[in-house]
């Protein structure tokens, strides 16, 4: 990892400078972001045995690289959620959305079978929650039970994701002739910005310390179970330093957590794909493809079903919502400035809103299919589950959306 972070930011470096290149009126190319550019040059670096590393070494960058980004999430000042029309049709879209790409994932490893019962499981954790979440519980899924290369798998199929949410977003604005913007950017570092960087790397090691050797002390299983969701637990870390230095009368800028949180994403971007390996996956690539195609499917299928009950801003909230779900949060603000290039609607702040309607679904889905893949349930009853849930969501969504206004 000490050769792996500094490469991953060098060609973060390399990324940017790209990105420069490219013309703003350009496609495809205009609404990629840097950290794409840098990730690709570390994929063929890879491919061709120069990177410098070992592929567990860009693996652990990028985890801790994730907590960093949901530390500084949590610090991060929010203001009120304002649950809007469209908060509500994101947050309990990505319901509809998780759950199906799970059953989707889960019916083709059962058509196809000779896989681990998780396999078809991780295509909610590449696609929905994006690479960080899909490399921290695959290796708890490769450590604990027995998941070969989950890691890389899972961080195979978020990173095809990026391809499917800027592919896919691209190809909807221009077959209804829409402006097209380009990626959002980091904005300008300044000394205050670097001096936050500082303390939210110090304050993540301290937490990642406290909860290692902490947890440690009650046994090995439930550390290795809180480290997998670490994330989680730097993002309550975070909220809850901000609410106390609130209660206390000391503001946070918001501003400079922010851009720490972009940066540390982008970051961890360049270390997920410099960690992937054709070995990984060589062995199960036709049952990726299906798991990956069928997932997206679902997801088509629940934005063209879920577009019918919204009126107001439907374009846009559907390319924000089909970013997410397939890429990232930062891959769906870039589509919604394809159709939005100023950000005037309101929809850039329910993607905020979004996750608190959101997340108790996704904490839920996250632990059936760790059971899936522990064994303690089965493959088929957790499609079906999925698969209920899912269409569950979609009603709970026409219910809604019926009676909120805008």
């Amino acid at each position: 990892m000490i050769v792996a972070v500094p490469a991953a930011a060098a060609l973060l470096l390399v990324g940017w400078a790209l990105r420069r290149t490219v013309p703003a009126r350009s496609g495809l190319l205009a609404i990629v972001p840097a950290a794409i550019f840098g990730g690709l040059v570390a994929l063929l670096l890879r491919l061709v045995d120069a990177l410098p590393g070992a592929v567990e070494g860009w693996q652990d960058a990028a985890y801790h690289l994730f907590g960093i980004s949901f530390l500084a999430i949590g610090l991060t000042p929010t203001g009120p959620a304002k649950l809007r029309k469209g908060a509500l049709w994101m947050g309990i879209g990505q319901w509809a959305t998780f759950s199906l790409q799970a059953a989707a994932g889960g019916l083709a490893v059962l058509a196809l079978g000779s896989v681990h019962d998780g396999f078809g499981f991780l295509a909610p954790m590449g696609l929905n929650e994006g690479p960080g979440q899909a490399l921290s519980i695959g290796r708890l899924w490769e450590d604990d039970y027995g998941f070969a290369n989950a890691a890389s798998i899972g961080a195979t199929i978020a990173s095809i994701g990026f391809l499917v949410a800027y592919g896919g977003g691209l190809l909807a604005v221009r077959n209804r002739d829409a402006p097209i913007g380009a990626a959002p950017t980091a904005g300008r570092w300044t000394r205050e910005t670097v001096a936050a960087a500082l303390v939210l790397a110090v304050g993540y090691t301290v937490l990642y310390q406290l909860v290692f050797h902490g947890f440690g002390l009650i046994g090995e299983d439930v550390r290795d179970l809180v480290l997998a969701v670490m994330f989680f637990v730097a993002l309550l870390a975070g909220m809850g330093v901000r609410i106390l230095l609130q209660r206390r009368g000391r503001d946070i800028d918001g501003d400079h957590t922010r851009a720490v949180a972009v940066v540390a994403v982008d970051w961890l971007t360049v270390a997920i794909l410099g960690s992937l390996t054709w070995e990984a996956i060589s062995g199960v690539a036709t049952e990726l493809i299906a798991v990956i195609v069928g997932a997206v499917a679902a997801t088509v299928a629940v934005l063209w079903v879920a577009g019918r009950w919204i009126d107001q801003w439907r374009r846009e909230r559907t390319l924000a919502l089909f970013g997410t779900v397939t890429g990232t949060a930062a891959s769906g603000l870039a589509l919604l400035a394809l159709a939005d290039p100023e950000l005037e609607s309101p929809v850039a702040a329910e993607l905020g809103a979004m996750v608190v309607v959101s997340a108790p679904a996704v904490l839920g889905g996250i632990a059936l299919a760790t059971a899936i893949a522990s064994g303690a349930v089965s493959a088929t009853v957790g499609t079906v589950v999925f698969a209920v849930v899912g269409v569950a969501s979609l009603a709970v969504l026409a219910a809604v959306m019926g009676r909120v206004p805008e």
